[in-house]
């Protein structure tokens, strides 16, 4: 009877594990894949920023090419005034008044580009600290489950062991009378073979 009791026990056993490891497996798996996504996001995000900043840069040179031009054109019809020459100076300020008001729109493009390139890069950083806190949630949690399992396997392997040992107590009980028994008998026998 007692031997058909351990093997129950280790049937029961063994199912639990096995039961709890498929369970934490799956979990394990579906949240390294939410993890391999926000990963797959978050690259995409880096390549749209990297993309996002290069495009800040030309609008950034473009705009201050277009102000170096308004101002080459401001400076070319101030000395067209000082030299008194009116017909060029007109003429030089239509060309300066178109330059100044595509320097305006190159200044709004590149304000503009400056916006998405930062509102990008919050994103980046917004995201980046959320797969690393996850990730350490994830490894904290996973560091606390492996100690309860150990803490589970222990306390099962200390009932076994106490319960190996009540049985083993038992067992040397009862051989320990056998051998009182067997040590009366013959001690009886020795004093009635003592006995003329």
């Amino acid at each position: 009877m007692k031997w058909i009791d351990r093997v129950l026990t280790a049937l029961r056993s063994a199912a639990r594990d096995l039961i709890s490891e498929e369970d934490t497996a799956a979990e394990e798996d579906h949240v390294a894949a939410l993890l391999d996504t926000a990963q797959a996001r978050l690259n995409v995000l880096r390549d749209e920023l990297a993309t996002a900043i290069a495009r800040e840069k030309r609008a950034e040179i473009e705009w201050h090419e277009a102000v170096a031009q308004a101002n080459a054109l401001d400076m070319g019809v101030d000395a067209a005034l000082r030299a008194g020459q009116d017909e060029a100076a007109r003429a030089q300020i239509v060309q300066a008044s178109r330059a100044q008001i595509k320097a305006d729109e190159l200044s709004e493009h590149y304000q503009a580009c400056v916006r998405v390139s930062t509102r990008l890069r919050e994103e980046v950083m917004a995201l980046q600290d959320q797969i690393d806190e996850t990730q350490e949630h994830y490894t904290h949690l996973g560091d606390r489950e492996r100690s309860a399992q150990s803490l589970e396997q222990l306390n099962q392997l200390r009932h076994e062991q106490r319960k190996d040992a009540r049985t083993l107590h038992n067992e040397l009980d009862e051989r320990k009378e056998q051998v009182a028994k067997r040590e009366d008998n013959l001690a009886a026998r020795d004093e009635v073979e003592r006995k003329p």
